[in-house]
């Protein structure tokens, strides 16, 4: 069980609490926050100013707040058992639903979608659907039912891979200057985007 919960705090550090396009840049700082505290328990027992020193000059304050609060509530709410469900994932405050439904898909291979700009693009290209990415219909509702049909594809035996996969895809070949043309893009041929743009 000690494995998994230090999993989820580097999940969290890596999903929720640090930006996706910074990570290059602060893998070092991640590493340093991972020695200082490699479990929950060691987390939520540091102080404020600990937690908010491996974010310095960052801007990240909020978020590291936020990690440190979710910590703690785990230790003293949950005995220091991490919540395995979104459901249950989204009561630890700063965790919405997309954090909860990638800790629960990565960390405890639970079959939900995760749904945030990089896979709207992905379901956007695969669907032809011309909203923009933000949009309420697609981000919020359309979304989430048709990621949920590729995340259950095939029993659903990998849901945080397909969600990685997903989430990689859309910040790589259908990143919004993509073409949806790249050869090395494993889904080209089903983007019904490019069959309509050619059309």
């Amino acid at each position: 069980w000690l494995l998994s919960i230090h999993l989820v705090v580097r999940i969290c550090f890596l999903i929720r609490f640090l930006s996706f396009s910074l990570l290059l840049s602060l893998s070092k700082t991640n590493k340093t926050g991972m020695k200082s505290f490699p479990t929950v328990h060691d987390l939520a027992a540091a102080t404020e100013e600990e937690v908010n020193s491996h974010w310095a000059g960052l801007g990240f304050y909020r978020r590291a707040r936020l990690l440190h609060q979710g910590a703690k509530y785990v230790v003293q709410e949950l005995n220091g058992e991490m919540p395995t469900t979104p459901e249950e994932l989204s009561k630890i405050q700063g965790i919405g639903p997309y954090t909860a439904a990638a800790i629960a898909s990565i960390a405890f291979d639970v079959c939900v979608p995760v749904v945030d700009g990089n896979v709207c693009r992905v379901l956007s290209r695969l669907t032809g659907i011309a909203n923009h990415i933000k949009h309420p219909m697609l981000k919020d509702k359309v979304g989430w039912k048709l990621a949920a049909q590729i995340v259950e594809a095939g029993g659903g035996s990998s849901p945080g891979l397909v969600n990685q996969a997903m989430m990689e895809l859309g910040a790589t070949y259908c990143a919004p200057n993509g073409s949806g043309i790249d050869n090395r893009d494993p889904l080209k041929e089903y983007y019904q985007s490019t069959k309509l743009g050619r059309a």
